[in-house]
């Protein structure tokens, strides 16, 4: 067997479209399908990327998918003239969609006889709800050993990413179904960090907050074993007792619980308030809406660090719960507007 070295490639390359092929194709539960994809030219993409071992767990790194139209073969971007020339100039029928996916996680695979890095993505599918899109429709219908094109840090580079939670001893994770493969990376790297603790050390603590879909989705989100300091919450929008919840309704009233905050702060962000008790000052600091996508500063070890990502008007509430209702430092917070209702990636 051979073990495929690392190609060299430019190192003024930033960014670079590598050729994959479908590796398997698994339904996980009704919203998600979980597709891999591998091949000798994924070798060339960022090494903190990859990582070295079998298994590599890549938090909310994520790559560009390049959708192609249906009946079309899959093309390579021609990124010489860079991203809006070699690809975005190019007719839509003609070229198809760019989808951003997070990377569940990277390990090693058999592909012609070398070792190659297979990437695991997690897609949300919505067929039968009215709401496919390409990304979707591509993830409902692909099959094994088809070519897909994707886009990638190059090996100089960083991956691309938000989440860095600075030692911070409190962290709280939150997002909606597009963040499930970001969210349960962090969750199981926790786990897997906690268990192995070493004696006498200090322990983060973190609460990782999911909505989904269907109470299906929520079984098959689960974390190894239960440990003290790693909670997982999995909140069903279809589930519960009270009957079906609206998108980010169940997520906001978990995160204002583990807040400490009332009910009524819950509905104040939702209907896109800010709430009551810290309005004036809130306005008075930034009357414009804040950015849909913000990395946090360094944290110190005793403030907390907060993560947001999912659909942009609930990640602005999310915020706003945090920052305008809990007081959390604005600056301890990353949130990122994955998605927005309505509106097409590309």
């Amino acid at each position: 067997m051979t073990v495929l070295e690392t190609p060299e490639a430019p190192a003024a390359e930033p960014v670079l479209c590598v050729e994959a092929v479908v590796t398997s194709v698994e339904q996980l539960c009704p919203s998600f399908r979980r597709i891999g994809l591998a091949g000798p030219e994924l070798a060339r993409l960022s090494p903190a990327l990859l990582g070295a071992g079998e298994r590599t767990r890549c938090r909310d790194a994520y790559i560009k998918l390049l959708v192609p139209p249906p009946g079309r073969e899959p093309q390579r971007a021609d990124l010489s003239l860079g991203l809006r020339e070699g690809w975005f100039a190019r007719p839509a029928e003609e070229r198809g969609w760019m989808r951003t996916y997070t990377v569940r996680g990277v390990r090693r695979t058999t592909f012609c006889g070398m070792v190659v890095p297979e990437l695991v993505i997690d897609v949300v599918v919505h067929e039968g709800h009215g709401q496919e899109g390409p990304g979707s429709r591509w993830a409902a219908a692909v099959t094994g050993g088809e070519r897909v094109y994707l886009l990638g840090p190059g090996p100089q580079e960083r991956p691309w990413a938000a989440w860095d939670h600075g030692g911070a001893r409190r962290v709280l994770a939150v997002g909606d179904e597009t963040a499930a493969p970001a969210l349960m990376s962090v969750a199981e790297e926790f786990a897997e960090e906690v268990g192995g603790q070493r004696a006498g050390g200090a322990r983060p603590r973190l609460d990782v907050v999911l909505e989904v879909p269907h109470p299906e989705d929520a079984r098959a989100h689960r974390l190894p074993a239960e440990l003290p300091d790693v909670r997982l919450h999995v909140l069903p929008r279809s589930g519960g007792a009270d009957g079906p919840a609206g998108h980010g309704h169940r997520a906001a009233g978990r995160l204002a619980d583990l807040l400490g905050l009332p009910g009524r702060s819950v509905s104040e962000v939702l209907a896109g308030r800010r709430p009551e008790r810290t309005r004036a000052l809130a306005l008075a600091e930034d009357p414009a809406e804040p950015r849909a996508w913000s990395v946090a500063a360094p944290v110190r070890e005793d403030a907390p660090y907060v993560f947001l990502a999912g659909e942009s008007g609930t990640v602005r509430a999310l915020r706003r719960l945090c920052v305008d209702a809990a007081g959390i430092p604005k600056e301890h917070v990353s949130f990122m507007g994955y998605w927005r209702r309505g509106q097409a990636e590309s």
